[in-house]
């Protein structure tokens, strides 16, 4: 395959670009003139400039020659306003999408999120729809449910076959959200969970969503959906002690109560404030992620395309910490 992809400078793009050239396959990577595409250059990609804010008929030379299109780059839980999410996140994906139609891609992977389906109460099938209530302010999953229709739509109009992937909270090398956060965390000498510790989180590998994104450009299945809520369970206590381990760090973990949890984050929402360095985050959302068990399925991959993720969280967290630990601006920054 010849694939053209977006985002890859960031944390599930990269991933996705060293396991597509692992095997074999040729990454054109479209990079921003102000990204840092060292990583990209490094595996032998081919760079070439732009964003995903120009129009279509301006990203499709790039794309020329490209058999499949992996589109990943958004802005996720950066800050900004509504305008500005909603041109790189919807936009964005109108632009890429339809110059991989006007360029003769086959197919195309589209990196969506859970965040798509809102508020749950509980388990999520495959099936569920994404029609959940969503925060006003949580810019993130607003797009990301929006993007999701005009990749459809897109699909619908042009004749190009969409796979949708909707990863849970993903961490990994190369990471400069969420695995920073906790990096800061457990380098300390006293650590804090929410809650007990021992709850299943919605969080995956970033190497697994690469593994994931593979199978689906080589099934090729258009109009299909698929989650990746988890790769393997994975308990807050776990992931911080894994981390933690990784960076050679040993903090004194503390519980904080579950009632005093959710009494303070909705004290704060209520006020308006977001979980702390993760832009529009209410922090509602946060603390049932944080509290509750994981409640997004990935069944249908694993039943149809096969999907077996190659990496437990064991090895994925000591190599992320271990990258955190060889990268230490990406955490003091």
């Amino acid at each position: 395959m010849r694939v053209f992809l977006t985002g890859g400078t960031g944390l599930i793009g990269s991933h996705i670009a060293a396991l597509l050239r692992h095997d074999g396959h040729e990454v054109v990577a479209l990079c921003r003139r102000d990204s840092d595409a060292a990583f990209l250059q490094r595996i032998r990609c081919a760079i070439v400039e732009g964003d995903v804010r120009d129009p279509a008929e301006s990203l499709t030379p790039s794309i020329a020659g490209c058999s499949h299109a992996v589109h990943a780059a958004a802005l996720v839980y950066a800050g900004g306003s509504w305008p500005t999410v909603r041109e790189v996140n919807v936009e964005g994906t109108r632009h890429v999408l339809e110059a991989a139609a006007l360029a003769g891609v086959r197919h195309t992977v589209h990196v969506s999120s859970v965040a798509v389906f809102g508020t749950v109460d509980g388990p999520v099938a495959e099936d569920a729809p994404a029609d959940g209530a969503i925060s006003k302010s949580d810019l993130y999953a607003r797009s990301k449910r929006e993007a999701e229709s005009v990749a459809r739509a897109v699909e619908a109009e042009r004749g190009l076959g969409v796979t949708v992937l909707r990863p849970s909270a993903v961490y990994g090398e190369r990471d400069r959200l969420l695995t920073v956060r906790l990096a800061r965390v457990v380098r300390r000498r006293m650590a804090f969970l929410l809650g007990p510790g021992a709850n299943t989180l919605p969080v995956v590998y970033a190497g697994n969503v690469a593994s994931a994104a593979v199978l689906a450009l080589e099934a090729g299945r258009g109009g299909a959906t698929f989650m990746l809520g988890m790769d393997y369970p994975l308990t807050q206590r776990g992931l911080l002690e894994g981390l933690a381990g990784g960076m050679g760090a040993d903090p004194l973990l503390i519980s904080i109560p579950t009632a005093v949890v959710r009494s303070v984050a909705a004290v704060l929402q209520r006020v308006g404030v977001s979980a702390p360095g993760t832009g529009h985050l209410p922090l509602g959302r946060m603390a049932r992620l944080a509290l509750g068990e994981n409640p997004y399925s990935s069944e249908r991959i694993r039943r149809e395309l096969g999907w077996e993720p190659p990496h437990r969280h064991e090895e994925a967290l000591e190599r992320t910490g271990g990258w955190l630990s060889r990268h230490p601006e990406a955490v003091d920054r």
